[in-house]
């Protein structure tokens, strides 16, 4: 094959930039094609089901609880409801997608719609969640990353760069591939998500400010927690935890523009406003060349476009090569469409402030389609056809994100529906304590009620915090929703 053509100094083997034939991403074994991704969690979905359906249940402890394998070992429990599944990854796993059709039909053949609906009656014969239900509670869950780990987090101990956000939220979409919220807690497996996203990324934090930061989040989740879930973390992305983000690849294809504009051919497809004109008047007069300042409003909305992708499904369908060229595509598209608007803005205000505004026109217009088609001239043409279709698409996904398609977290999540879906899951859970239907636990739960009721008159009566309790109200923290 004909080598790729040489890159800036500055590149590193995580900043290797895409070729129209990318066999070579380490991280391949990760992605999918939308039927297989939908066709994964509909089957983890429905292995949750059917363990949820069954009248076996865990072992019991000594007070009469029963608990299963998602309290992440809070309550002691050490028989998991269902092990900690990795077929989206595993050595067996490409048979299963290898069985996939294109069209998903795979998903009729196992039958979705005869999965059962209700957990058993030893568990209160409570609604199940649907795969589509899951989905949203990830993709709200990973929304809420970003608050607890990166540079917006709200814990200053916690803020960390980019890429250990970026690997937070790629690991914990992987494991939600093949296992289930049902079975394993969604948020404990968040956090030990940064957590564990912080080690790959050389940032680690410590394990007692996450805990700190869940409670900032009214989301608390205990260090014992954590580490449990980081456990059943690293089983379920099949101890797979090398991730690569577009980021390098933004870069890396910036300091490739820069150096590639300077040249003839390159200086061909760049031009300022204004620049047409005045060279037809002076033919003789050079174009100013491109400076690396000329193309930092570019990359800087692309980096803005990725840190949407990363916290959605599209690092699950293509590899970050692409991504990160279809992103700097969208950026300079949408440079330019603001570009003209102020053209017209200015023209029709035109006055003293011509000067001042003439300042913001400094962006120039790339022909981003022409660079890449001069870069992979020595490849096949319908190599390079097949990568600008692919390129094409992921442009209108990219574009998408803002109104929250694909199941994007920093956008369009409506949370009345996300609180309906989190009040079912609490019925019908697996993870954390669940009491067995008997009259010892009606019992308990009636004094439970009369001991609230009691509080309750208490609080209106105004005898609480002023000496005439014995005990003090305790602080509740809200539980995230």
């Amino acid at each position: 094959a004909v080598p790729y053509p040489p890159l800036s100094k500055s590149n590193t083997k995580q900043q290797t930039m895409l070729t129209p034939k990318e066999g070579g991403y380490k991280g391949e074994e990760w992605l999918y094609s939308p039927q297989q991704l939908s066709a994964l969690r509909h089957r983890a979905n429905r292995e949750a089901r059917s363990a949820l359906s069954s009248n076996d249940l865990p072992s019991s402890s000594a007070d009469g609880a029963t608990t299963a394998d998602g309290d992440n070992g809070t309550n002691g429990s050490k028989n998991p409801l269902i092990p900690v599944s990795n077929f989206a990854n595993s050595s067996g796993s490409s048979s299963y997608l290898s069985s996939l059709d294109n069209n998903g039909d795979i998903l009729n053949k196992e039958g979705d719609s005869s999965s059962p609906e209700v957990s058993s009656p030893s568990r209160g014969s409570h609604p199940l969640l649907t795969a589509e239900e899951e989905s949203l509670l990830i993709r709200f869950y990973a929304g809420r990353l970003s608050s607890l780990i990166g540079p917006n987090a709200t814990m200053n101990r916690l803020k960390r760069d980019i890429k250990v956000l970026a690997t937070a939220s790629l690991l914990f979409r992987r494991f939600f591939l093949s296992n289930s919220v049902m079975v394993f807690d969604p948020r404990a497996i968040m956090v030990a998500s940064a957590f564990l996203g912080s080690k790959v990324e050389d940032a680690m934090v410590d394990v007692r400010f996450l805990e700190e930061g869940t409670k900032r989040m009214e989301a608390p989740v205990t260090i014992s927690e954590i580490i449990a879930a980081e456990l059943q973390l690293l089983s379920g992305v099949h101890f797979d935890l090398m991730c690569f983000h577009p980021y390098k690849t933004v870069l890396s294809y910036t300091n490739d523009l820069r150096s590639f504009l300077k040249s003839e051919r390159g200086r061909a497809l760049a031009t300022f406003p204004g620049e047409d004109e005045q060279q037809h008047q002076q033919p003789q007069q050079k174009k100013r060349p491109i400076v690396g300042e000329d193309l930092r409003p570019m990359h800087d909305d692309a980096r803005r476009i990725v840190d949407d992708a990363v916290v959605s499904d599209i690092p699950l369908l293509y590899s970050p090569g692409k991504i990160g060229l279809a992103a700097m595509m969208v950026a300079n598209e949408n440079l330019q469409k603001r570009i003209k608007s102020e053209r017209g803005e200015n023209d029709s205000t035109a006055g003293d402030g011509d000067s001042e505004k003439s300042k913001r026109h400094v962006i120039p217009t790339i022909d981003l389609l022409g660079y890449v088609r001069v870069r992979f001239e020595n490849y096949p043409p319908e190599d390079v056809s097949k990568l600008l279709g692919q390129i094409n698409v992921l442009c209108e996904m990219l574009r998408g994100l803002k109104e929250g398609q694909y199941n994007c977290g920093n956008h369009g999540v409506e949370l009345d529906k996300v609180k309906v879906v989190h009040k079912k899951l609490k019925k019908c859970k697996a993870w954390g304590i669940m009491k067995k239907s008997g009259g010892g636990d009606s019992a308990s739960g009636k004094k439970k009620k009369k001991k609230k009721k009691r509080k309750a008159e208490d609080a209106s009566d105004g005898n609480i915090g002023e000496g005439n309790s014995d005990v003090p109200p305790k602080a509740k923290v809200p539980k995230m929703e």
